[in-house]
């Protein structure tokens, strides 16, 4: 299912765009996002346009999706700002978040991880067809630090952020908004912080408000919820992250045994093989792309038992070699500044 997103996000986009000297109307037209959009929040906007008109917008100021957020007010989450205003603790508002953030954004999920006294949140943009998401990964995480300061406080700062982009020419606006440790070429865009940090409490929890919040999401998020091929690709694109990946560890992490995750596969006309390839071809570009690490590291974080099997397929899948890839993306960022 095509990503959408409530088109609130562009809430405070028109005023921007003209300071920074770009026409707002033109830019919607180029990349398929109706004029309309501005004055009906509620409608569901492609999020491939929304990603590529950030990207663009990126080309003039750098710092976009920072600068647009901090003009957003975080009403622009609708219900789901709602949900997270009536958890009990921070936990329970982040866990909220992981499961209703379609509500608002389809291609933008959000994991908790916890392991001693630390815990990770993870911003995950999960695009059909891939693309440069630099300004949508940093105004995500942006969105995200400002959501658990409704629990932490408005001066909250985390331990560190992490992007998976290389390092930008200049990071001021990020080491104002994040604070001095920003880590870049990462495996995950997100945020450390203590993990006990997740046991503040809202002083006015109101379960039975809770209670009716959580009804209500139910109604909104279910038409919205991911096939299970889109299922199955979230968790290649993890275990990916983390060590080996194929059709049997997949089906594990599911809950399911490998005859009855093939069968699935199956009767939505989709193959393991095909979705693994899917996964890979759009990490590749953007590792490739946004970020500095070295091919050696990309070829293991796709699975790949040594380079030249990473560049062998890489050149039969884009018809040039990964140096050759970033060196031609490099090429036309620079012609585009």
């Amino acid at each position: 299912m095509p990503a959408t997103i409530r088109a609130a996000v562009l809430i405070g986009y028109p005023e921007l765009a003209r300071d920074i000297g770009l026409d707002p109307l033109r830019m919607l037209d180029r990349v398929g996002i109706p004029r309309a959009a501005l004055t009906d929040p509620d409608m569901r906007i492609p999020g491939t346009a929304m990603r590529d008109l950030w990207e663009l917008c990126g080309q003039t100021a750098e710092d976009w999706g920072l600068r647009l957020m901090e003009r957003r007010p975080l009403s622009v989450l609708g219900p789901l700002l709602l949900l997270i205003r009536e958890q009990p603790t921070l936990r329970d508002a982040v866990l909220a978040v992981v499961r209703y953030h379609a509500i608002h954004h389809t291609g933008v999920v959000a994991e908790l991880e916890e392991f001693d006294d630390v815990a990770i949140i993870r911003t995950v943009i999960r695009y059909e067809p891939p693309g440069p998401s630099r300004q949508l990964a940093e105004s995500s995480v942006y969105q995200g630090l400002r959501m658990w300061r409704i629990f932490l406080g408005p001066h909250w700062r985390p331990l560190s952020a992490s992007f998976m982009h290389a390092r930008p020419a200049c990071v001021d606006t990020l080491r104002r908004v994040f604070g001095p440790d920003i880590l870049f070429n990462q495996d995950f865009n997100g945020l450390v912080l203590h993990r006990s940090d997740l046991d503040t409490k809202n002083e006015t929890f109101d379960p039975e408000m809770v209670r009716q919040v959580t009804v209500y999401a139910e109604g909104l998020v279910r038409p919205l919820a991911a096939s299970e091929t889109d299922q199955v690709r979230e968790v290649i694109e993890d275990l990916l992250r983390t060590g080996p990946c194929n059709i049997d560890t997949v089906a594990r992490r599911m809950n399911l045994d490998t005859r009855t995750l093939q069968r699935r596969l199956s009767r939505s006309n989709s193959g393991f093989n095909e979705l693994l390839q899917e996964v890979r071809l759009g990490l590749a570009l953007h590792y490739l792309e946004e970020s500095d690490r070295p091919y050696a590291e990309i070829a293991e974080v796709l699975g790949f038992s040594a380079l030249s099997a990473f560049s062998r397929w890489h050149r039969n899948n884009f018809g040039q070699s990964p140096s050759e890839r970033r060196d031609a993306t490099r090429a036309r960022w620079a012609e585009s500044r």
